[in-house]
């Protein structure tokens, strides 16, 4: 039996889901990141088969902009990356809800550059809020499922990582 492009681009969609639901599980930010860096990669692969070319530009820059900010995390690198998402997806706009996709590449850039444990982890949670947005808009089961898994799970272990270290949800952590 052979899959047409649908199909196929929604089950791109569910396996990076699958890949991306252990992926604010992880307690360490490195292998954080590395979930995260392959989730892009799929993602970007599933929305360019959705047709949805500005999300597939932001994922695609999120899986590299992830990786790099595993090894380098200046600030001139992350701008770099702000606009080249900006720059590259701008253009691509067709409705203006993807503009979310735009505001989420920015925030989660800036938590993987700037931010570390529960700073990082709640400016990850609102990247999530606007990406489940667009995803409901574009159709995108796997992204719907998977955003909705990472605003679950992340706040889970947000939670979590408060009652480890008995901080108070009001305190700050984390801001370089």
């Amino acid at each position: 039996m052979s899959l047409d492009i649908p199909w196929l681009a929604q089950l791109l969609g569910l396996l990076a889901c699958a890949i991306g639901a252990t992926a604010f599980l992880q307690r360490q930010d490195t292998k954080l990141r590395l979930h995260l860096t392959l989730n892009g990669a799929l993602l970007t692969l599933h929305f360019m088969m959705l047709g949805s070319t500005a999300a597939a530009i932001n994922c695609l820059l999120c899986a590299v902009r992830t990786w790099v900010s595993g090894y380098h995390r200046t600030t001139a690198i992350m701008l770099l990356f702000i606009a080249l998402a900006w720059g590259l997806v701008l253009p691509q706009l067709e409705h203006p809800i993807q503009l979310l996709t735009l505001i989420g590449t920015t925030l989660s850039t800036y938590a993987l550059f700037r931010l570390e444990g529960l700073s990082l982890r709640w400016c990850m949670l609102a990247s999530s809020l606007c990406w489940v947005i667009h995803n409901i808009w574009a159709g995108s089961i796997g992204g719907i499922l998977l955003e909705g898994m990472f605003l679950v799970i992340n706040g889970y272990t947000i939670c979590s990582l408060y009652r480890s270290r008995g901080v108070a949800p009001s305190q700050p952590d984390g801001v370089r």
